[in-house]
């Protein structure tokens, strides 16, 4: 079983989500910490709980999503693990231009050491976590989903009564609602959906109230 601990982080409110095992390992989701007191109370849950991290996750390559990156990959000596389609972001828009863009600063991600794709297992303890891609908000977005516990993270893909955005680089609305309806609302009604900004919901909710559908 996978339990999950959420954080709330930066200015443009991120979910920032740790999954953990039995066996104590876990794995750091967008981490977006911002300042110091941000860093702080991520790595003071880690420590109280005596977690292992063994990766960090990113569902997608907006600024947004990765302002802790750097500095939690060098705290705990981890690599990084995205979908290898962040390369087409990266061709007109990397990370470091789109926090120009919106006048941030802080220290680049490391570019991901393992590619993802569809279908992918990430495999935390005695769990598998399937990566589902869903571009349309950004080529390389991802969801991570645990079948055995029915948990789902969305990122920017899918939020409770609302989609991500498509009018950014690379964006295709079409896209993204195709893959949602084709890849994630055909999950069991029951999942809970945890998404990269607002509230948790669940698939069976959203079939029956996101506009979107």
């Amino acid at each position: 079983m996978i339990k999950i601990k959420e954080f709330i982080f930066n200015p443009i409110q991120v979910n920032t989500y740790v999954l953990y095992a039995e066996n104590n390992e876990c794995i750091i989701v967008d981490p977006g910490c911002y300042t110091d007191a941000e860093y702080l109370k991520l790595y003071g849950f880690i420590e109280e709980n005596n977690l292992k991290p063994v990766e960090i996750v990113i569902t997608h390559f907006h600024f947004d999503h990765v302002m802790g990156c750097a500095q939690v990959s060098k705290k705990y000596n981890l690599t990084v693990s995205g979908h290898a389609d962040y390369k087409l972001l990266f061709k007109h828009m990397d990370v470091k231009m789109q926090a120009q863009l919106f006048d941030f600063d802080f220290e680049m991600p490391p570019l991901p050491e393992r590619e993802l794709k569809h279908d992918d297992e990430i495999i935390l303890g005695n769990n598998v976590i399937k990566v589902i891609h869903v571009p349309g908000h950004s080529p390389c977005g991802i969801a991570l989903y645990v079948k055995e516990d029915k948990l789902l993270l969305t990122g920017d893909i899918l939020f409770e009564g609302s989609i991500g955005r498509t009018d950014l680089y690379l964006g295709d609305m079409s896209l993204l609602v195709t893959g949602i309806q084709k890849k994630l609302l055909c999950l069991d009604d029951d999942t809970k959906v945890y998404s990269g900004h607002g509230y948790t919901t669940t698939i069976g909710k959203e079939k029956r109230t996101n506009p979107f559908f």
